[in-house]
Order: structure tokens, then C-alpha cells, then sequence
């Protein structure tokens, strides 16, 4: 899959994701992440690459950073 910002995906953590990372999804996740932005090294998670992302929910203002190396599981919404 292509990371281009303003595309809409469901995620997935990985098992050995963190509880941050898995609580972001569970929490913000129902209707989808906006991708917003992508950071090759991240210093946010010691230079792993990282997803800047919003919930697609427009009540949600949630917005954040979560490593890829963290998600198994990235699709496009329908």
C-alpha cells in the first residue's frame, strides 16, 4: 500500500505493539484513520518510522503519532 496523506485506513497492532499504540486503536479507531503525515525516523519512537494519523470520525479530534513497526495490518477503507 502507497502512504499518501488524506487516504482513510483501518490498522491493526501487531503483538508486540504497545498498550499506547493499541489503546490509540481501539480508542480512535471505529471509523477509520486519515493519514496525515509520515516520518522515516521518528525521534518520537527513537528513529522508527511513524504514521501521523487522525480518526476519520469528524466528532473525534484525536490526532497522533503511531509506529509502523507496530501496526501488522494497514488497509484502505471502502
Amino acid at each position: 500500500m502507497i502512504i499518501e496523506n488524506g487516504i482513510t485506513i483501518f490498522i491493526e497492532p501487531n503483538s508486540s505493539a504497545s498498550q499506547r499504540t493499541k489503546n490509540r486503536i481501539k480508542e480512535h479507531g471505529e471509523h477509520g484513520f486519515v493519514i496525515c503525515g509520515f516520518d522515516l525516523a521518528s525521534w518520537h519512537f527513537g528513529g522508527v518510522a511513524a504514521l501521523l494519523l487522525k480518526s476519520a470520525l469528524e466528532e473525534d479530534n484525536w490526532s497522533g503519532w503511531v509506529p509502523i513497526n507496530e501496526i501488522t495490518s494497514m488497509r484502505p477503507t471502502e
